[in-house]
């Protein structure tokens, strides 16, 4: 019997205004550490670098385009826009997306702006599914082939039923894998076990290690699709600040330890800090 493989990938947060060698570098000499990495587009409704730009720099670098996925959110972009630089992400070799809806512009540093949103997420995954079969939004045919692999994200803080009908929808209109929103109680990792022996498409468990009192209250207040009841924001509650990057990583790494056999794969999220996420991939 062969052993199916454990899937590892970090989200990469371009920074906010030039694009650092440094942080290239160090995604370059840890990128070993993971199967995939994703590139998220503005983040928290902040303003950050192209995620498209910043693929173009890590293939510069020497990274594989196969390992790379660009995230494209519906807040933003209308469908001529969006259609436009999947496109232009497809031509640089690029086939991995993540499809999302995008956080709220309200909880942003770009409150001026203003969303788009002429796409649901499911709308959007549709869309890139009919770009595989050779037809555009407007129903035109496109003389060329794309084998675009398709990812979108899944809140675990539903009830299961609710969950599995998001799954099957999802894989159902195109979706390849899926990421879920950070998970923090075990219960949530029991659910994924089951979620995922159903599923055709891979699921990876989406972790956060907490660093800061900062990120405790966004978490708590500002991210949408978390299961808050756990022990983990328990035991933080009661911790001093200095300590709750050791205290969620340990926790975090032992729940992975415990059912990563029947997981697909992880995500890793540590807010750009790689030598973090590298340290939690190679200890799962």
């Amino acid at each position: 019997m062969i052993k199916k493989k454990f899937i590892k990938s970090i989200e990469i947060i371009p920074p906010r205004y030039k694009i650092d060698n440094l942080f290239l570098n160090q995604i370059v000499k840890y990128n070993k550490s993971f199967d995939l990495l994703d590139i998220a587009c503005a983040p928290m409704a902040n303003l950050r670098i192209s995620p498209i730009s910043y693929a173009h720099n890590l293939i510069l670098k020497g990274i594989n385009p196969n390992k790379i996925i660009v995230n494209f959110s519906t807040r933003d972009k209308n469908t001529l826009a969006l259609q436009s630089e999947i496109l232009g992400v497809a031509s640089m070799g690029i086939s991995k997306l993540l499809l999302v809806k995008g956080d709220p512009i309200s909880i942003g540093n770009s409150k001026r702006s203003k969303e788009v949103f002429e796409l649901r997420t499911n709308d959007f995954i549709s869309l890139v599914n009919n770009l595989n079969k050779g037809v555009d939004y407007s129903k035109n045919l496109i003389n060329f082939s794309l084998n675009l692999t398709i990812g979108s994200t899944l809140n675990i803080d539903l009830p299961f039923k609710k969950i599995q009908k998001t799954i099957t929808k999802r894989q159902n209109i195109g979706s390849d894998f899926l990421i879920t929103q950070p998970l923090y109680s075990e219960e949530d990792f029991v659910n994924l076990r089951e979620l995922s022996k159903f599923s055709k498409c891979k699921i990876f468990a989406g972790i956060f290690p907490i660093k800061n009192k900062k990120t405790f209250k966004n978490l708590n207040n500002k991210i949408n699709g978390i299961n808050r009841n756990n022990i983990l924001f328990d035991e933080l509650k009661k911790s001093k600040e200095e300590d709750f990057i050791n205290i969620s990583s340990k926790y975090l790494i032992e729940l992975l330890k415990k059912y990563k056999k029947d997981l697909h794969g992880v995500h890793i999220m540590t807010a750009g800090d790689i030598v973090l996420a590298s340290k939690i991939s190679n200890k799962v």
